[in-house]
């Protein structure tokens, strides 16, 4: 740990790097929009708001729209649903707990069912203008409405909406007044802010109004928010924003604070205009939406705010007015705009430092290639050209010009070793270069181009370089086994990584001819025996891997590009591809590293991967992505490094670093939903109503049971794991009971299964999903009953029955037409036992006067035995015959036709030739006898034979 601090303090000091704390978090904040150009039908927003599902809702100026993080569902009146909207323009919604949308537009309230689809229009009798500004849902599940004109509730009971009066209500009730925002307290107490006529509180037990006396000169209140603490919040406008207190009985209320706007002072509220005021949890801050983009206030620092707006270059936001802020379920820190669409910021304090080297002219790139950090903290940085050494009291620029490949340490010499493209082997200590090793002074470098250098453990030197591999002997003896007479050619392939395991024996990563398992005695080159797995002995499934890692198990991991992480098979000596068997993200390993625990850390192509193996051999994945503090999602090949708990992932980016026993780890929740369902490509929402309820009577995502009528061919299931940080690296797992044999995993960009022609039946469809970070979430069912053909219901077969029951006089033909069927069949089974029996007696002993004419005929098949080319035309030459003749005589005197009886002799010799030779193979008996393909020549022989070659191979065994 003493280096881990070391090496940070170091790094951020003397090589201008920039890791974000926590605590600067809040002046750092990356906010992601979201807008026309991104799918959002218009950016002018008046709220945002996530239902107990977890969708987003956006209403706005010109419809509603719910978005799921990759679609945007719209709800307004136009050509494809008139009339569906009291008005367009919807300035807000709130779900009640019965799953329904109440939904507050320009005219008046809507309220949309859930579970059902059905949208109903709701009118408020006794005032005079419709404007639904506020609607709010109590914890005790009742609707209070915030009208421009009074205030209102709905009468579940009557199901009707009632006016709040002085003839329903006691105290001083807000007849007539412009409701703007409605809050419940910790009480269960509704506070009321309005236009020009302040604070109310409507306390619903005693069903009684108090109106609380002006907090400014105009007294028009916009926003209203209890904090954590229980510190309440007003936004006015006009005058800033107000923390308040009340009296112990509420009837009384006092003014602790107000924030004003200043225009000398930067950290003054942002506008006196307060929209919106929300709590960020995860920073413990205070959001302010105004007239001029947004305010936060740290609550340990009250009365400072950090203000992200357009005229603000130091935080700069393209906003003006934000007419909401929110928090998620998730965290996530919600702003609507008006003009700008929305916009989010994910605010979580991440494990991971990132230190981004700064560009000084000095290199070409910022790529992180390779990386080593000795025992004392000093580091060594490979870029993309260069590397840059650090120590405590110094700072070095080595070989600006030159691209590092790796960098190592041999505890034998103490020095630390650089591959470097076309400049050998450098030996370096404290900074400095004490020796290079190249081709004109050193007969170990086979190619000045190095890739690779590793000691073993008895301290020797091997390289992998453009021209294989080199070795230096600790004794001094110095190779290249290039030059070598007798070596393995396999040894002069171009080497890119070298890994040794416990036996001692050498793992070498080859350029496009795979990995290289070299054993024998390493002290003497001429011992050495190499075993090759790539492509094309189905040994590996690629031919570049990319890195090793040998495990505390002893296991041996390969990092690949294509294929992933694959793992060394002992008992069948063989990689294989475990990457989509333990769904790791993206296709790509580049770094791997291990932690004091066995997990494996692995740098992908999308994000870095924790691999925790369970006994059992199943794998937990847990994914880190930049939505968790990382630079980038890509990993270089071989720029990772561990020392003392402290793990060090290189990227485009710069240095992902972190303490694998102090991580914290951000869980969200997995609300996944079933955003569509298409008939015939259809949406169902879009089916007329009569038809619609045969398939369904909910929405989609309510659906329990879909029937698929008959009528219908194929159906499409759209699904969405509703997270909106990076929803693009969440995955799927989806499989139909009673159809698919296993899962079908899919990306974010694939998230749909569909179905066609299935057979009538009951299927159970089954769907898991993960969040942005690997989790997966619990399963989610649904009962698909297909509907059968009319021909093929209960009433068609009795139908049938009854048409079977007027035809009885028929029963009795039929029954003898089957009798002579059978009886014809017993003949011609009668003939093929007598055609095979002359089958069998030619294959034993020809007596025929035509014995020479066959003899010379299965010799010329034998001479032929191993040409698969061989054909009846080729065989008809040689017999100095004519195909006819050919034909007719092989016809009479053996009952096959020509083809036939060549098959037979190559069959009959694969006999021979399995009597004769027991291990072997299947596949290379086939083309022994002239057959292309395996698995043609197993048909045939059972065809011929009754029974599997393998079968034949044993009991020939046995019998010897």
């Amino acid at each position: 740990m003493v280096y881990r601090i070391f090496w940070l303090l170091l790094i951020t000091t003397t090589l201008l790097m920039f890791p974000v704390h926590a605590q600067d978090r809040l002046k750092n904040l990356e906010f992601k929009q979201f807008s026309t150009p991104d799918g959002l039908p218009n950016s002018m927003v008046h709220q945002v708001y996530q239902d107990r599902d977890g969708y987003i809702w956006i209403p706005t100026f010109y419809g509603l729209f719910r978005y799921d993080g990759y679609e945007v569902r719209t709800y307004k009146s136009n050509l494809y649903t008139p009339g569906l909207l009291t008005n367009n323009n919807v300035l807000c919604i709130e779900e009640d707990y019965s799953h329904r949308l109440w939904i507050g537009t320009h005219e008046g309230l809507c309220v949309l069912d859930k579970q059902t689809g059905q949208m109903r229009k709701m009118q408020l009798e006794g005032i005079n203008k419709h404007r639904l500004n506020e609607i709010h849902v109590t914890k005790e599940n009742k609707v209070y409405l915030g009208y421009i004109r009074g205030m209102a509730y709905y009468d579940a009971g009557q199901d009707t909406l009632v006016l709040m009066t002085h003839k329903n209500c006691k105290g001083e009730v807000p007849e007539q007044k412009n409701v703007q925002t409605i809050l419940e307290d910790e009480n269960g107490d509704l506070l009321i802010g309005t236009w020009q006529d302040g604070l109310y509180r409507y306390h619903i037990k005693e069903n009684k109004f108090t109106h609380y006396p002006p907090l400014s000169e105009n007294n028009s209140v916009l926003s209203l928010f209890q904090d954590s603490r229980g510190v309440l919040w007003v936004g006015t406008s006009g005058y800033g924003l107000y923390k308040v207190n009340f009296s112990s009985d509420k009837q009384t209320l006092s003014i602790e604070k107000n924030y004003r706007y200043d225009p000398l002072n930067i950290s003054s509220i942002p506008s006196d205009y307060i929209y919106s005021i929300h709590e960020d949890l995860q920073t413990h801050s205070l959001w302010l939406g105004s007239r001029d983009g947004i305010g936060i206030m740290n609550m340990a620092n009250e009365g400072t705010f950090i203000n992200y707006k357009e005229s603000n270059p130091e935080h700069y936001l393209p906003v003006r007015e934000v007419n909401t802020v929110f928090r998620d379920k998730n965290g996530l820190m919600w702003i609507g705009t008006k003009g700008t669409g929305v916009f989010h910021a994910d605010t979580h304090a991440h494990s991971f430092d990132v230190l981004y080297p700064r560009g000084n002219g000095k290199f070409f790139t910022d790529l992180i290639s390779t990386l080593y950090i000795e025992e004392n903290g000093a580091s060594w940085i490979g870029f993309g050209y260069g590397v840059d050494y650090q120590s405590r009291d110094k700072k070095i620029s080595l070989i600006p010009s030159k691209r590092p490949y790796h960098i190592s340490y041999s505890p034998t010499s103490q020095e630390v070793l650089l591959a470097i493209h076309d400049g050998g082997v450098m030996a370096c200590q404290n900074g400095k270069i004490i020796h290079q090793y190249k081709t004109s002074n050193c007969d170990f470098i086979p190619h000045d181009l190095v890739y690779w250098i590793h000691e073993d453990h008895k301290g020797n030197w091997w390289l992998g370089t453009y021209k294989g591999v080199g070795v230096r002997y600790k004794d001094g003896r110095e190779y290249c086994f290039s030059r070598m007479p007798g070596i393995d050619a396999l040894l002069s392939k171009e080497i890119t990584c070298i890994m040794e395991d416990n036996d001692g024996s050498l793992w070498l990563a080859t350029n496009n001819n795979g990995i290289v398992h070299v054993t024998g005695n390493m002290e003497q080159p001429e011992t050495l025996h190499c075993q090759n797995y790539c492509m094309e002995n189905k040994l590996l499934p690629v031919n570049t891997p990319l890195c090793f890692l040998l495990d505390k198990s002893g296991r041996i991991w390969v990092g690949t590009e294509g294929s992933g992480l694959c793992l060394y098979n002992v008992q069948d000596d063989c990689f294989e591809s475990v990457h989509q068997a333990y769904n790791l993200p993206g296709d790509m390993v580049g770094s791997m590293e291990e932690d004091n625990h066995g997990n494996l850390w692995l740098g992908t192509n999308q994000g870095l991967a924790r691999l925790t193996i369970t006994g059992e051999e199943k794998g937990r994945v847990r994914t880190f992505t930049v939505a968790d503090g990382l630079a980038d999602n890509f990993f270089n090949q071989n720029a990772s490094f561990y020392r003392n708990g402290t793990f060090y992932f290189g990227c485009s980016r710069g240095i992902v670093t972190f303490d694998s026993e102090m991580m914290k780890e951000k869980h969200s929740d997995i609300s996944l939903r079933i955003t569509d369902i298409l008939i015939d490509g259809k949406s169902l929402e879009q089916i007329p109503e009569q038809q619609k309820s045969k398939i369904s009577s909910f929405t989609a995502d309510y659906t329990k049971t879909l029937i698929i009528p008959s009528a219908y061919t194929n159906f499409t299931i759209r699904f969405a794991s509703l997270t909106y940080n990076q929803p693009q690296l969440n995955k799927y797992a989806y499989r139909l009971q009673g159809f698919d044999t296993d899962w079908h995993y899919v990306n974010a960009a694939n998230r749909n299964a569909y179905y066609s022609q299935l057979p009538a039946g009951e299927y159970v469809f089954e769907l898991r999903a993960t969040n942005e970070n690997g989790d997966w979430g619990e399963m989610r069912t649904m009962e698909i009953l297909i509907e059968p053909p009319f021909w093929a219901t209960w009433w068609a077969y009795l139908i049938y029955a009854l048409l079977t029951a007027s035809f009885l006089g028929l029963i009795w033909w039929e029954i003898r037409r089957r009798l002579m069927l059978r009886n014809r069949k017993y003949l011609q089974k009668g003939e093929t036992d007598k055609v095979h029996h002359i089958k069998l007696q030619f294959f034993s002993n020809i007596t025929s006067d035509d014995e020479k004419f066959l003899q010379d005929a299965i010799d010329c098949v034998n001479r032929h035995l191993d040409d698969p080319e061989f054909d009846v035309t080729q065989f008809v030459n040689e017999m100095a015959t004519s195909r006819t003749t050919l034909h007719k005589k092989m016809k009479s005197l053996t009952g096959l036709n020509t083809t036939s009886f060549v098959r037979s002799i190559r069959l009959k010799a694969a006999c021979k030739i399995m009597d004769e030779n027991k291990n072997i193979r299947i596949s290379d008996l086939a083309y022994k006898v002239g057959f292309n393909d395996p698995k043609y020549f197993s048909i045939c022989f059972k065809k011929e034979f009754g029974m599997q070659p393998t079968e034949y191979s044993m009991k020939s065994a046995k019998n010897t």
